[in-house]
């Protein structure tokens, strides 16, 4: 019965349970353009770590084969 009143409760929920006023917002707003700059910053830093990364792995291939 607490299963049925659980699934119950979370299917009538939706409607409280909404996105952020940012998912919602028009797309030329000042929040929206801020979160679309941190996403790429966070991605330009992701990528510079993980090319760092392969480049150490790969001078250390290099030098442990003496080419």
């Amino acid at each position: 019965m607490k299963l049925i009143y659980q699934i119950f409760v979370s299917i009538f929920m939706f409607d409280f349970l909404s996105a952020c006023a940012v998912c919602y917002g028009s797309p030329d707003d000042p929040a929206v353009k801020a979160a679309q700059a941190g996403i790429l910053f966070l991605l330009g830093v992701i990528t510079f770590v993980l090319s760092c990364f392969a480049m150490f792995i790969y001078n250390l291939r290099r030098k442990s084969t003496g080419v």
